[in-house]
């Protein structure tokens, strides 16, 4: 063998020696620096949160914008701009702003999908969710992709990667709880607080059947105003009294209610329930002087689901409920803006308080006399003829 090809032969095997090395004993240092990002490093290192005037979450065909119209004021667009539930957006982009990387892995586009980071997919579980931040100018600030949870259970991290870095991605971590498309879980949560009710008085003009009532919250027995007072029937009649339970649970109405949605005039239409005659008014005042004017009316029922436990009982409709408020003073409504126009889809509990019928607060004084069966009394026992004697 000649001495040229015995180097070349030495070379080569010195060459293999070397990568057999680094693939056994390769350090996680050598793999996470073909990532631009290591370990400890700042996902967006000094995003500028106060110049951030939209926010774009997106996933398949859900998408939510976010946008800022005032100081600390935001607005759902997909629902006319209701106020945004402001400590999560806030929670959010603090988030971003913080996450730092715990592990890089490289990997191409073909490899997105199994980190739930695609950006299609047909498969929900492989589509990232899309979180993308613009200042007023529209110049992106952040265009980050959040995927799987990057650990055994919910909470130990997720799998996220931006649209600027295409060398492989990230676990971090932060797992954005809550973080949704849906503008719906965006919606602030603050909503009716009704407090020192006064009077609720409930009517249906387009169901004739249907008997108005009116409730009054009765005094102190010295004529002072009790706020917590029993509330009483209004105009009733010399034979009623009232069921001692029936008002209960009015005294507290709506002083934390919630809402799932707020639809549009058109939703409205498609998906009220076709009987007119259930439609409901409510008009609520307070010993601040609001008045609240509440009109409500219930959605079609909804499906069963065929594959449900048939023993189980149909699902309740859920209601559309509008509110207006006033007050002789305007600062006191001025508040309660944010409800004029609006369509509230709530659940069947939120209103069935509002729900009772007249009959359900009193019952009759008179009650059925008792009839005394007549008394037989027994007659004498007659005399038992003696026998003539021979």
């Amino acid at each position: 063998m000649k001495s040229r090809t015995v180097i070349i032969l030495w070379i080569v095997a010195i060459v293999l020696g070397v990568i057999a090395c680094i693939v056994q004993f390769g350090s996680n240092d050598d793999i996470v620096a073909r990532t631009k990002l290591a370990p400890g490093d700042k996902i967006l290192p000094d995003l500028p949160i106060r110049e951030i005037t939209k926010v774009t979450i997106s996933k398949g065909d859900q998408s939510t914008q976010l946008i800022r119209i005032g100081d600390d004021t935001w607005g759902v667009a997909e629902r006319a701009n209701y106020p945004v539930d402001y400590e999560k957006l806030r929670n959010l982009l603090g988030a971003l702003a913080e996450l730092e990387v715990t592990q890089g892995y490289p990997a191409r586009s073909e490899h997105l999908a199994s980190f739930g980071l695609a950006a299609t997919s047909e498969k929900e579980s492989e589509q990232g969710l899309q979180v993308l931040a613009e200042k007023a100018d529209k110049t992106d600030v952040a265009n980050v992709f959040l995927g799987k949870f990057s650990g055994t259970n919910r909470s130990a991290g997720r799998f996220v990667r931006l649209s600027s870095d295409d060398s492989g991605v990230y676990a971090v971590g932060e797992t954005f709880p809550g973080i949704s498309a849906a503008p719906k879980t965006w919606l602030g949560t603050n909503f009716l607080k009704i407090e020192k009710i006064k009077t609720i008085a409930v009517s249906a003009t387009t169901d004739p059947e249907f008997k108005p009532w009116k409730l009054i919250r009765h005094p102190n027995t010295d004529g002072t105003v009790n706020e917590n007072g029993q509330l009483k029937l209004d105009n009733m009649k010399e034979d009623e009294v009232m069921q001692l339970t029936s008002t209960n649970p009015l005294r507290n109405l709506l002083s934390s209610a919630s809402f799932q949605d707020v639809i549009t005039e058109q939703q409205a239409k498609e998906t009220a329930n076709p009987d007119i005659k259930l439609k409901r008014q409510a008009v609520i005042t307070t010993f601040d002087d609001l008045t609240y004017t509440l009109t409500f009316w219930p959605q079609k029922d909804k499906p069963k689901d065929p594959n449900a436990d048939p023993r189980l009982p149909a699902l309740q409709p859920n209601y559309l409920l509008t509110v207006t408020v006033s007050a002789k003073d305007p600062n006191k409504s001025a508040a309660h803006k944010v409800h004029e126009g609006r369509i509230y889809q709530v659940s069947q509990n939120t209103i069935s308080p509002l729900q009772k019928k007249r009959s359900d607060f009193v019952k009759s004084k008179t009650k059925p006399t008792a009839t005394t069966p007549p008394v037989r009394v027994p007659g004498l026992p007659q005399p038992v003829p003696t026998p003539n004697q021979p």
